[in-house]
């Protein structure tokens, strides 16, 4: 999965820290390489079939080289105490903090060494994990099916691009650690563009949510019927499509964009490249299935414009009407 890029590089080409590693079994928790890996039973049997993978981010406590520790809370713990998961588990152990390139890496070389569903990879961490499960389905907001953050926060100027991921926020009501208002802030900002987002607050709760959490049985059922977004093509009448030819330009960058329009799509041109953006309704297009960047219309005749909802969102004005 490659980071989002701006739909001008798109069109041009189509359109840190330290992190370690250890090992996990189905039945108990085993050392290795710095991450802790559990392998669902029937993995080893089943030499074709593909398995959904769930990384695991630890909280503050358990930083630092003692992959022992990764074992206290969340996940690992449960798997420790004998629960039995249908997915691969994989909790690494960080020394400082969360570096989401750095955990990229490592989903890199997972999806290289087993045999990973890659529609089907979920992200949850709680407290220091909480905030970087955000951060992560931030940076990389089309690899993962669904995220659920535990008693963590992040930028909420930034969450509406996790706008096509499936989220679930926990956190304890009574919590002195990170406030509530850490996670309701960013259910807030994301809600407008994701309405489906849940957020389940504890009553009782302090910063210990996780524990309520994990032992949540509907939350494994509804990550797992979880699937990585994409864009599915709409027919949309060639009268409206036609309606958006012209030349735009970018209100802060300046480049120039002329769309036109074929059969059922719109052809974005760039410095003499061509690109068909497809519709996924009749203002919304789209330029790849499996990468979460869009092209939104709207407006009339002269005010017409569109919004590249990229790493940030980019207005491009018309210009002239083709």
């Amino acid at each position: 999965m490659i980071k989002q890029i701006s739909l001008l590089f798109l069109l041009l080409i189509c359109l840190g820290s330290k992190t370690v590693f250890a090992q996990q079994s189905h039945q108990k928790l085993i050392t290795e390489m710095g991450y802790l890996l559990y392998l669902p039973e029937g993995y080893q049997q089943d030499t074709l079939k593909k398995f959904p993978l769930v990384l695991f981010l630890h909280g503050s406590g358990e930083r630092g080289n003692d992959l022992e520790k990764v074992k206290v809370n969340g996940l690992p713990k449960l798997v420790e105490a004998g629960k039995k998961f249908p997915f691969i588990l994989v909790s690494p152990q960080a020394e400082e903090g969360w570096e989401s390139k750095d955990l990229m890496r490592l989903m890199r070389s997972l999806q290289k060494k087993y045999r990973i569903d890659e529609d089907r990879l979920y992200l949850t961490g709680l407290s220091m994990g909480g905030y970087g499960s955000w951060d992560m389905a931030i940076k990389y907001p089309g690899l993962f099916a669904a995220v659920v953050p535990v008693c963590g926060g992040g930028d909420p100027s930034k969450v509406w691009i996790m706008r096509h991921t499936p989220t679930w926020v926990f956190h304890g009501a009574k919590d002195d650690v990170v406030p509530l208002r850490a996670s309701q802030e960013m259910v807030d900002a994301l809600r407008p563009y994701n309405p489906s987002v849940k957020f389940t607050v504890f009553p009782e709760a302090g910063h210990d949510s996780w524990t309520d959490t994990y032992n949540t049985d509907s939350l494994y059922t509804w990550m797992l019927s979880q699937k990585r977004f994409k864009y599915s093509k709409v027919a949309v009448d060639q009268g409206i499509l036609d309606n958006y030819r012209g030349i735009y330009v970018n209100t802060k960058g300046k480049d120039t964009v002329v769309i036109s329009s074929g059969p059922g799509v719109l052809i974005a041109t760039v410095k003499n490249r061509k690109i068909e953006i497809q519709p996924y309704d009749q203002h919304q297009f789209f330029v790849q299935a499996a990468e979460p960047l869009d092209v939104v219309f709207s407006g009339k005749g002269k005010k017409q414009q569109f919004v590249v909802n990229d790493e940030e969102k980019k207005v491009y004005k018309m210009v002239k009407k083709e």
